[in-house]
């Protein structure tokens, strides 16, 4: 039975150890071949936050109003532009969430207000362990590419 224990203990440890990290390396190293993504700390309560995609495409990202408070209703504006010209025909989501902490699901709907402007209204929520740290997950699907931006800030 000794035995028996001492190989599942070994084989635990070779699927923990091999297998396991292997499939996940696949998964993410294997994104989908037109996204562009880039991770971003920005001071959102001083300023938007701007990623710039290698084929011209630059997103911002900004909240109102400042200063930027948790359980407080926001407007989020995600500003789209390609080459310098407003992006209008893009599909825009958001996905805000607390880097580990699942918080629930919290992904404002963004509508076109203006030409290459994005807005949506909703709430970043208060986290019981006083952690203040957010992302924003932009993801702009136009001319059949997607880029995705993922801003990192902190609110009061």
């Amino acid at each position: 039975m000794k035995q028996f224990y001492d190989i599942m203990r070994v084989l635990r440890m070779f699927l923990a150890t091999a297998v396991i990290p292997a499939a996940l390396l696949i998964v993410v190293a294997a994104p989908a071949a037109s996204a562009a993504e880039t991770t971003r700390h920005c001071d959102i309560q001083n300023a938007s936050c701007i990623m710039r995609t290698g084929d011209g495409m630059t997103i911002e990202f900004d909240v109102q109003p400042k200063p930027v408070a948790a359980m407080t209703e926001s407007t989020f504006v995600v500003t789209v532009t390609r080459n310098g010209m407003p992006v209008t025909d893009a599909s825009v989501q958001l996905d805000l969430s607390m880097p580990p902490m699942f918080m629930g699901k919290n992904q404002p709907v963004l509508k076109q207000s203006k030409n290459g402007r994005y807005e949506g209204k909703g709430v970043i929520t208060r986290c019981a362990s006083g952690r203040k740290t957010w992302q924003a997950d932009v993801a702009v699907v136009s001319a059949g590419k997607t880029a995705v931006a993922a801003f990192v800030f902190e609110v009061k």
